[in-house]
């Protein structure tokens, strides 16, 4: 698959892996806003492993789309250019999401880390970032659902 944009295009992967974090994403908010709607018990839980396994995959796509980024080389021209300060607050703006991307999962899964939860990416236990300090997991978790 072609990994470098075009002068006109970005590249296929490019343009794929933009849309599957999108969905990620959505996914990953409409299952923890939907858990709220299922009665306790095994559906409700289920939802909220779904959010901790949509919410790494994001970490994964993210760190993915990345490495991808910087292979693909130069970003396609705007026709015709925008002024400067579009462009630049443009920019600015889309370190802004990516920082989003990759903040909110870690915080996440320092949250679980801190609470002592197991973790686990399809089927596979995932280390703990720190060790269990039940009193700073729920510092952690309001940084996380705080936007």
């Amino acid at each position: 698959m072609n990994v470098r944009n075009s002068e006109y295009r970005f590249s296929p992967l490019v343009i794929g892996l933009h849309w599957l974090t999108v969905l990620l994403i959505i996914a990953v908010y409409a299952s923890m806003e939907l858990r709220g709607l299922a009665p306790k018990g095994a559906l409700r839980d289920a939802m909220k492993s779904l959010h901790y396994l949509l919410g790494l995959s994001v970490l994964v796509i993210v760190v993915i789309r990345i490495g991808v980024r910087i292979q693909a080389g130069v970003k396609p021209a705007i026709q015709p250019p925008m002024p400067r300060w579009q462009a630049t607050l443009a920019d600015v703006m889309h370190y802004a999401l990516y920082s989003f991307m990759l903040a909110m999962p870690l915080l996440g899964w320092l949250t679980l880390s801190a609470a002592g939860k197991p973790i686990v990416l399809f089927g596979l236990p995932i280390p703990s970032l720190i060790g269990t300090d039940v009193a700073l997991s729920p510092q952690l978790k309001c940084f996380h659902v705080a936007p």
